[in-house]
């Protein structure tokens, strides 16, 4: 058991490497200071987190290795694996998106 566990925080180190680079890739489509202004909307911050969820499972779909239980003995059938890796890799995006906002909001406080 501590191998799949070890395994488990390995993945999730993986998709929050990944995550990174698509927030930023997403976050570079939304960079543009017209649309930077505009991201206070609700209905652009949707669109922005639907490009998110996109790219996940585009990169999920073309990387066999990048699944959440790769490695592991735990037994999940093949598409409810690649739909929870590829949620766990938006969140992981969403996740350093938030942490940005969050470091940006403090430097701007200072």
């Amino acid at each position: 058991m501590p191998i799949a566990v070890s395994q488990l925080w390995d993945n999730l180190m993986l998709f929050l490497v990944v995550g990174v680079f698509i927030e930023l890739a997403v976050s570079a489509i939304f960079s543009v200071r017209i649309i930077d202004d505009l991201l206070n909307t609700t209905m652009l911050r949707s669109v922005k987190n639907a490009l998110v969820i996109i790219a996940a499972f585009g990169v999920c779909a073309k990387i066999d290795q990048l699944r959440f239980f790769y490695g592991t003995k735990i037994a999940v059938p093949e598409s409810v694996h690649y739909v929870l890796s590829s949620l766990v890799l938006a969140r992981m995006a969403n996740l350093v998106h938030d942490f940005i906002n969050y470091v940006r909001s403090r430097s701007k406080a200072v």
